[in-house]
C-alpha cells in the first residue's frame, strides 16, 4: 500500500473500481503492509417475487396458481476485482458478471 492514497476512486466503474495508485508490490521476498480483506467488490443485489392465488373447488380440494420472478429488476450482478499488483493492465477492473437473468415462471398446483 502507499500511504496517503485513497483505495477507490472518487466514480468508481467497472474498468477502474480500485486505483494502482494506492498500491505498489512489496520487494521480492517480503511481506506488504496491506491488511487482509481490505478491499470490497460491487456486491450483488437480487429482488425475487412471488405471488399466489388459492381458489377454493370445493371442500378439501385447493387449486394454486403461482407466479415466480427472479431477479426481477434483471440488475447484473457483477464480480469482485483483479486485485494482482503485478498485472497492472487488469489491477482493479470487473471482467465478470453472474449468468442469472430475469426469470419467470408460472406454475398450478392441486392440493387435497
Amino acid at each position: 500500500m502507499v500511504p496517503g492514497e485513497a483505495f477507490y476512486p472518487e466514480e468508481r466503474t467497472i474498468q477502474q473500481w480500485i486505483r494502482l495508485a494506492a498500491f505498489k508490490a512489496p520487494a521480492q521476498f517480503t511481506y506488504g503492509n496491506s491488511a487482509r480483506n481490505l478491499l470490497f467488490g460491487p456486491g450483488s443485489t437480487k429482488f425475487d417475487v412471488s405471488l399466489l392465488k388459492d381458489t377454493k373447488i370445493t371442500e378439501r380440494v385447493t387449486a394454486q396458481f403461482r407466479a415466480e420472478s427472479f431477479n426481477l429488476p434483471n440488475h447484473p450482478s457483477f464480480g469482485n476485482p483483479a486485485a494482482s499488483v503485478n498485472t497492472t493492465s487488469t489491477f482493479g477492473r470487473i471482467s465478470a458478471t453472474s449468468i442469472e437473468n430475469r426469470a419467470i415462471q408460472f406454475g398450478m398446483k392441486l392440493l387435497f
